[in-house]
């Protein structure tokens, strides 16, 4: 079960958003659990943290969306958020909250699907992470794996980029690989260790990893596209 959370002012386009999942569920054999709230301050009173996606309109009445969204974040580092709005221009902003993808109105159901299906594996594979532990200069850190974007080597230095920051480590991906390689982790070149469940898409040279865009080596574009398509379940 996937328990959504719909914030939208508007009846029609909630109920819209809301049929789109009930489709998608039946076609793909996926169970939703949906809330609906029309206003940002009803969905901060009854916030739940059991939620795993929300999909917020930003232009609200009383508290726009993006404000909502840093409340929730303060409350809730894990869910996913995607704004749903005919505003594209709220793009960066959305990032700073650590917006996970933005749906344009009007909604419409093929595009929406293929955001749900990418959607849905990162939560299961939030649902089988493992917990690694690293230990650096400022301490012991926790991380699932499962909230790792992708892992970034200088030197002999690792950042471990995540959905909510990042923090650097000793280490060398090699090991890394080693210990995440049953989970869909794949080098794009010698510096980048990619989750593939946060890859959006492949521009040229170039892998749109979360919100930011990694270069492809020349000698691992092969293995790293097949592994892409694999994972993907189609071609790239």
């Amino acid at each position: 079960m996937i328990n959504v959370t719909i914030l939208e002012d508007e009846p029609s386009a909630a109920a819209n958003l809301k049929a789109h999942i009930d489709r998608f569920g039946a076609e793909n054999g996926r169970a939703f659990s949906v809330t609906v709230f029309d206003n940002a301050v009803s969905l901060l009173e009854n916030y739940s943290a059991e939620a795993d996606i929300v999909f917020m309109d930003i232009q609200m009445p009383m508290m726009n969306g993006m404000d909502a969204a840093r409340k929730i974040r303060e409350r809730d580092t894990d869910v996913v958020i995607v704004f749903v709005t005919n505003l594209a221009q709220y793009a960066i902003e959305g990032y700073e909250v650590g917006a996970y993808d933005f749906v344009l109105k009007p909604v419409r159901y093929d595009a929406f699907a293929m955001k749900m299906e990418r959607l849905c594996r990162m939560i299961d594979h939030k649902a089988d992470s493992d917990t690694l532990v690293f230990s650096g200069k400022g301490g012991m850190r926790r991380v699932g794996t499962g909230e790792i974007t992708y892992i970034e080597v200088s030197n002999h230095d690792m950042t471990v980029h995540t959905e909510n920051g990042e923090f650097r480590v000793r280490g060398s991906l090699s090991s890394m690989k080693a210990k995440l390689d049953e989970k869909h982790f794949v080098l794009c070149n010698s510096c980048y260790l990619v989750n593939l469940a946060y890859v959006k898409c492949v521009e040229g040279e170039c892998v749109v990893v979360g919100r930011d865009r990694l270069r492809i080596s020349q000698p691992k574009r092969k293995s790293f596209l097949g592994e892409v398509a694999k994972y993907l379940g189609g071609s790239v």
